[in-house]
Parts: C-alpha cells; structure tokens; sequence
C-alpha cells in the first residue's frame, strides 16, 4: 500500500467482541505525568532502547510518521476510547510525532480483542488490504507471534524534502530534485504511513487507560518491539505487557520513552541508519540530563 493509508472502521466492529476495558485512571488522561526513574548504566539502557527499533540494513534508514498520524482505538468502551485516543494524541504532540487533526481520518489503529491469532486471520480473510503488500506467510506469522500483542506498519515513499510520491501501479518511480547525491543520505526513502496494533484483552486486566495508550503510543509511533529489549527491566512503557501479574509496572511513559520518541522523530530521517541511531542516542542523552534521568533513585 503507497502513498496514504486509510481504515473502514465500520467494518472492524463486526470482528471485535464486545468492549473490554482498562481501568479509568485517576485524572484525565492528558493529564497523567510522566514518570522519572534513573538507570544504573545509562548508556547502555539508551543502547538497549534503541535497539528495539525495527531493524534496518547499513544502507536503509527507520521509518517513522513523517506526515498525519490519527489514532483511533476500538474494542473498548466508549468512554476509554476516547480517554486513550486522546491521551495517545498528547503523548504523540509532546513527542514531535505530526499528529492529524481531531477529525482526522485514521490511520494508527489499536484493536483489543479476546483472541490476537483468530482475529488477525479473520482480518487477513476479509479485509486484506490492512496488511499492505505482506505475503500470506508474513501474516501468518504475526497471528502467531509470541506475546498478547502484535504490531506492523503500511509504508510509504517520500523524497529527501518529505514530500510524498506515489508511483503508478506496475511502473517505476520517477523521482524529480535538485539536490545532490550523497554516500550519507537518500534522496528518497520510506515512511509510515499507517499502523496496526492488535491487544488481547486478557493482557489488559489491571491496566489503566493510561497505561494502554502510553504503550500504544510508543509501540505505534516508534515501531519498538519490546521482544528485541536485551534488558526487560529498563524503566519503559515498552515492559508494560511483559510484567507478571503482582509484579511492580509501569504506571505512565517514563522521562526515558519521552525521550527516545523526542530524539526519533527529531533525528535526520534522510541519512542512513546508522547514523539515524547514533543521533538517536546522542538526543536521549541530552533529553534525560535535561529531565534529570541520570540520577539514580536509590
């Protein structure tokens, strides 16, 4: 799928359940602050987070939202959809995400149903259009992919000015600029251009409405997949489905995931991916001296 992703809601409501839900936080959602919480080894808890990013070759580069993200979440009640989605759209805002407007049309979905396998392949059955160009086998394996939740992308192009190209159905490309080449950067390269994350709802007992955006939102916004986090007790958002019940979890973003998103989407999407992510840490580094992320709280 190129150029835009758009998602017939309607449709989505037959396959999902009826509603469940997180707990109502406290205070409003947009409202909730952001946790600080120091690491021991700093530098190596920044090399872990970025570590979770999609992985790209030498000469790719990590896609994010470069244009409208637009957050809808279904399979819950009323009212926490509209506590997520607008808790989603301000952690969105203070991350540097390019968020659409409030009657925008979506394309970051988040969908909690009581099965994650039978429902992504009644998905595949019926609407296979939301898996963009995957192959059948590729879709198989997110239906089953360990953990209660799954998560993939729909790119698009866009050229080194991000503006957006779409090229014909069975042609090639055709790529207009004045820039010169470069061994460190493209003059072209993919984004996101829509997002699907699917949740079971039995991994959502006990959570807040709060906590299931702020793990939307890093995992939508990012792409993080915290089955590549080497370190599973980094103070994240990202842990939050990987923590045993009892277990202490993460009540809100950190100053950590604040900070990975807000050097992601700040970082030179047109070089290289290597360079992306030294950028990336580079930027963490400064966000959390500035939050006062270094210091240890024990």
């Amino acid at each position: 799928m190129r150029g835009r992703a758009y998602f017939l809601i309607g449709g989505l409501a037959l396959l999902l359940a009826g509603p469940v839900g997180a707990q109502d936080a406290g205070n409003a959602p947009e409202q909730t602050p952001i946790i600080v919480q120091g690491q021991r080894n700093p530098d190596q808890a920044i090399n872990d987070l970025v570590s979770s990013l999609p992985p790209a070759p030498p000469s790719g580069h990590i896609e994010r939202f470069e244009h409208s993200a637009c957050p809808v979440v279904l399979g819950v009640s009323p009212r926490q959809r509209a506590a997520v989605v607008a808790r989603m759209r301000a952690v969105g805002a203070a991350g540097g995400v390019p968020m659409g407007a409030p009657d925008c049309r979506p394309n970051v979905l988040v969908l909690v149903t009581s099965n994650k396998r039978q429902f992504i392949e009644q998905l595949a059955r019926r609407f296979p259009t939301y898996f963009g160009e995957r192959s059948g086998r590729e879709i198989e394996r997110l239906a089953q992919s360990p953990g209660p939740a799954a998560l993939w992308h729909l790119n698009g192009m866009v050229d080194a000015d991000g503006r957006q190209f779409d090229p014909p159905s069975n042609s090639v490309a055709v790529l207009r600029t004045t820039r010169a080449g470069s061994r460190l950067t493209d003059q072209a390269h993919s984004e996101f251009i829509g997002s699907v994350l699917v949740i079971e709802s039995g991994a959502m007992e006990g959570l807040t409405t709060t906590q299931l955006a702020d793990y939307a939102a890093m995992r939508a916004f990012t792409g993080a997949d915290p089955a590549r986090l080497a370190n599973r007790n980094l103070s994240t958002i990202l842990a939050l489905l990987d923590t045993q019940m009892g277990s202490a979890a993460p009540v809100t973003l950190t100053d950590w995931d604040l900070a990975f998103l807000e050097s992601l989407y700040r970082s030179d999407p047109n070089i290289h991916a290597p360079g992306q992510r030294g950028e990336i840490r580079s930027g963490m580094r400064r966000g959390l001296e500035r939050a006062g992320g270094r210091q240890d709280p024990n």
